[in-house]
């Protein structure tokens, strides 16, 4: 009689293996899918609640934070704050407002990626996309990867920014900087500039504090350096210090498990997605320090940070705190306090306002994490918290899908801290080896996979280089560098980081559409048909394709199976999150939504309000489909 075993992820996660030590045999049933009516099976052997999973933090903290309340405070503040745009209208939140990605369908097209042919046109800025544009890539047997292929687009989905223009001056008290106008060829409505639209789709921020790295290519350093993304890769990175025995200097700081810091100060100058072209951090800290925290939006009294610096029906935080106040009350003030200014020009607290936004930034994300979904609730012992479907999908994920391989551990996610640099322990699995599809053995950056969702060449994901070298683990080992992992990289050993992207979390994921770093999968479903048919350009990528992208012959084509892991997949999202509740509830925020057309020379925003929500929370977000069907985000 056949059976199905399932075995603990950890040991295999990352290797391309089966989960195939056998632990606990359950007995199929008659359509060959093992019952799990024994909750036996189900604690002893799927991954437990996320409440489990210690949230990493920076060892040193207390260096640079000296009230944490106070930096989660100051951190959602910011994160909210549309004044931090140098448009006056973009935030943080601008582009993770939704269960912490975004919904948008109004100009949300980007262009194809740096490696596609040119001639794979751009359908232009603006346009209202349907669910009837999805897949980009179709093919006429959703079961069958081999199928026709009936139309193909390199275009992403991804977030609209602010419109393309140079930075001149901020002007103090005004959330809006002096720019000059700039052409852009590419973001256009009429002859006016459209907002522009980032190249790859945003990533939920909920959760993200598990993870090593962010960004799709992990290009956010673990290491945070107060200045930019880049962290130990860096190594002109400073900041300032001050003591009254000392005075000034600046100074080198590499603060651990700060990941999030380091993603933070990324978008915040971005010419697209938040600051026009040029603005320092200096001049950005000068401006938020001349403003009134959130002061063209709403926050509600009972709100769970900033409720009690709120006033009902009175925008903004109110006249006890400030920007400034407020770092002084979370920063030690060696980072902060100095009394002449730091060049003639910025004070220290200006200077330093990237090591201020980026910790701050992350003090809140900390807070962000969903671990009261059903499924936390069934692995803390409710037999009832989840359908018997979304039981048996969780046996396809475990097995027959070899899903968990890659979506790994509590937070079903791949390069998390957990699961590279355990807390508590001398494990260190920052690089594996890998079985290739053809037999060969590769290095890759644990988590990161090539999914060949699209060909390899026209993104590089972790396989890119930056401004000081490669974001890869891997091919840092291989260059020289010395970062702690025990397996060797020989010069001429195959590696396998080309196309490669992080294994984001599956948490919320019913809300988190459009799918993959592309945007191109409009509904779980769907994204799920691609894994279960093997992926859409699995033998164009086939010398960098993980090795559990194949056909999941029992699965594919089997509507109660494909069920049952949606089902699961459902059981993933915490109602929390779903109706904006505590600690996801937010501020008042107005989002861009697309133009309504051009005047004298300048697009014109359709803006949507979102209203603020507190301790009840609010209405419950829509999924990426229902968005699509009724053009509204919310």
């Amino acid at each position: 009689m056949a059976r199905y075993v399932a075995a603990s992820c950890v040991g295999v996660v990352g290797l391309g293996m089966s989960l195939a030590t056998a632990q606990v045999v359950v007995e199929p049933d008659a359509a060959g899918v093992a019952n799990l009516n024994d909750n036996v099976f189900e604690i002893a052997l799927a991954p437990p609640a996320l409440s489990t999973v210690p949230i990493p933090t920076p060892p040193d903290l207390t260096r640079y934070i000296r009230d944490v309340k106070a930096a989660q405070v100051l951190g959602k503040a910011l994160f909210w704050d549309m004044q931090a745009g140098s448009d006056g209208l973009t935030a943080c939140a601008s582009c993770h407002w939704h269960a912490g990605a975004d919904v948008r369908v109004k100009n949300t097209l980007a262009p194809h990626g740096p490696g596609t042919p040119t001639s794979n046109l751009f359908r232009g800025a603006n346009l209202q996309l349907k669910l009837a544009d999805f897949p980009f890539h179709k093919i006429a047997d959703v079961t069958n990867r081999d199928s026709a292929v009936l139309s193909d687009s390199s275009e992403i989905t991804g977030s609209q920014g602010v419109i393309k223009r140079n930075f001149v001056a901020i002007r103090d008290g005004n959330p809006r900087d002096t720019g000059t106008a700039v052409a852009d060829p590419v973001f256009h409505v009429g002859t006016g500039n459209a907002r522009q639209v980032t190249g790859r789709n945003a990533p939920s921020v909920i959760n993200a504090v598990f993870y090593d790295r962010q960004f799709w290519d992990g290009r956010a350093n673990r290491y945070f350096n107060g200045v930019n993304p880049f962290g130990d890769t860096d190594p002109s990175a400073r900041v300032w210090r001050y003591s009254a025995l000392g005075g000034l200097e600046q100074v080198r700081i590499l603060i651990d498990n700060a990941s999030l810091a380091s993603q933070a100060v990324g978008p915040a100058n971005s010419e697209v997605e938040m600051a026009w072209h040029g603005r320092s951090f200096a001049a950005f800290g000068r401006k938020m320090l001349s403003l009134k925290p959130l002061a063209i939006q709403f926050v509600a009294v009972d709100d769970s940070l900033l409720g009690p610096y709120a006033t009902h029906r009175v925008k903004g935080l109110n006249s006890t705190v400030s920007y400034a106040s407020l770092i002084r009350q979370a920063f030690q003030p060696e980072w902060w306090e100095a009394p002449t200014p730091v060049d003639g020009q910025y004070t220290q607290m200006e200077a330093n306002f990237s090591l201020f936004w980026g910790l701050a930034i992350q003090m809140y994300e900390a807070t962000l994490v969903s671990d009261a979904s059903p499924y936390d609730r069934f692995m803390a012992g409710d037999a009832t918290a989840i359908s018997d479907s979304a039981k048996q999908g969780l046996e396809i994920f475990l097995n027959q899908g070899k899903c968990i391989n890659c979506h790994a551990g509590p937070e079903f996610a791949g390069g998390t801290v957990s699961q590279v640099r355990p807390q508590g322990t001398n494990i260190v699995r920052m690089i594996e080896p890998l079985v290739m599809q053809d037999g060969g053995i590769a290095i890759y950056d644990a988590g990161y996979y090539n999914v060949a969702n699209r060909p390899t060449q026209e993104d590089l994901g972790v396989g890119a280089t930056g401004p000081f070298g490669p974001f890869s683990y891997t091919r840092r080992i291989q260059a020289g560098a010395n970062l702690g992992d025990p397996v060797p990289v020989p010069a001429g050993q195959r590696l396998d980081v080309d196309g490669a992207f992080k294994t984001v979390t599956l948490r919320n994921i019913t809300l988190t559409g459009p799918y993959f770093r592309t945007g191109n999968y409009a509904t779980l479903r769907s994204a799920t048909e691609f894994y279960l048919r093997g992926a859409d350009f699995h033998a164009v990528n086939i010398q960098n394709v993980a090795p559990d992208i194949n056909v999941i012959g029992e699965v594919v084509g089997n509507e109660t199976r494909l069920q049952n892991l949606l089902d699961f997949m459902k059981s993933l999202t915490d109602p929390r999150v779903e109706y904006q509740r505590p600690p996801f509830d937010h501020p008042e925020i107005i989002i861009p939504h697309g133009h309504l057309g051009e005047s004298a020379g300048v697009a014109l925003d359709r803006r949507v309000a979102l209203p603020a929500t507190g301790a009840r929370g609010g209405a419950r977000l829509k999924t990426f489909e229902e968005v699509l069907a009724d053009g509204v985000p919310n």
